[in-house]
């Protein structure tokens, strides 16, 4: 369900270091929105040098992180999510926050499909997984 494409800098990211920010992002949208963590993707992307500008410049510093979650989340929510986020992409991947961009945007769970099934609203997840008990099993 929630999404987050996380780019950086080309070789600026171990291995360790994304396994680490994936966990942090997952224990972050499941603690603050109540999504189970089994819902959570965290995708990376390297962006080679050249491919990125601010001002028409070429930039070599900053990083990104794009979560696409389902709405119906309160801005308060939403807002400690962003901030744990990039506190933990600082604390794990030694990049400065002054340079990391995250968002988050919210979709209509009712457009939605995973697991072949149409999504369920936020707040909606635990009727969701008892009328579907074999989802998370069968995906995972």
């Amino acid at each position: 369900m929630p999404i987050y494409r996380c780019s950086a800098p080309e070789g600026a990211l171990t291995g360790s270091m994304k396994a680490r920010m994936a966990e942090a992002i997952t224990d972050a949208h499941s603690e603050e929105t109540g999504a189970p963590r089994a819902f959570v993707r965290v995708f990376f992307h390297d962006v080679p040098r050249g491919d990125a500008y601010i001002s028409g410049r070429l930039d070599t510093e900053s990083s990104m992180i794009e979560g696409s979650i389902r709405a119906g989340r309160t801005l308060e929510t939403k807002q400690r999510l962003l901030k744990r986020i990039s506190a933990s992409w600082q604390n794990i991947t030694g990049l400065s926050q002054m340079h990391l961009v995250a968002w988050l945007t919210e979709f209509d769970s009712s457009n939605s499909m995973e697991f072949g099934l149409i999504l369920p609203h936020a707040g909606e997840e635990a009727e969701w997984l008892a009328a579907h008990p074999d989802v998370v099993q069968r995906a995972y």
